[in-house]
């Protein structure tokens, strides 16, 4: 009898448990992945410092290029993704979850109006020094 109660509690206590290792998982889970914020920081800062030494920068609605170092760093729309390519090679994933997105030409750089998946909006420029200096071609 004693050894049946024994058991019978322990089998509660692993029961209760449960949910508990499960939120827990959840939350470790959601800690992994980083929300759209940081990714859209990094991916602004990222293209800000390229385009901060680029030149020949060409503007188009849905991808940009301009060249840096004697390399062309192309930046453009990869199903629900936007990929940066180096010299036509390369597959290099720099932002996930995009819905949309348009470069649009300003004086001397580049607007960027951005929507992920889910409806959230965000927007960046990017200035060329090269641009300052009469290099830059919408």
């Amino acid at each position: 009898m004693i050894e049946t109660l024994l058991s019978f509690g322990l089998f509660c206590m692993i029961s209760l448990s449960i949910p508990l290792m499960m939120k827990g998982f959840s939350t470790i889970e959601h800690d992994l992945v980083p929300p759209r914020y940081y990714e859209w920081n990094l991916f602004h800062e990222s293209v800000r410092n390229e385009l901060r030494k680029a030149k020949d920068v060409n503007v188009m609605s849905n991808q940009l290029s301009f060249v840096m170092d004697g390399e062309t760093i192309l930046y453009e729309k990869y199903n629900q993704s936007i990929r940066r390519r180096v010299n036509n090679r390369g597959h290099e994933i720099v932002l996930q979850s995009v819905d949309g997105f348009t470069f649009n030409v300003i004086d001397q750089g580049v607007h960027l109006d951005l929507e992920f998946e889910g409806g959230e909006k965000v927007e960046g420029n990017f200035f060329s020094f090269s641009a300052a200096e009469g290099g830059f071609s919408p």
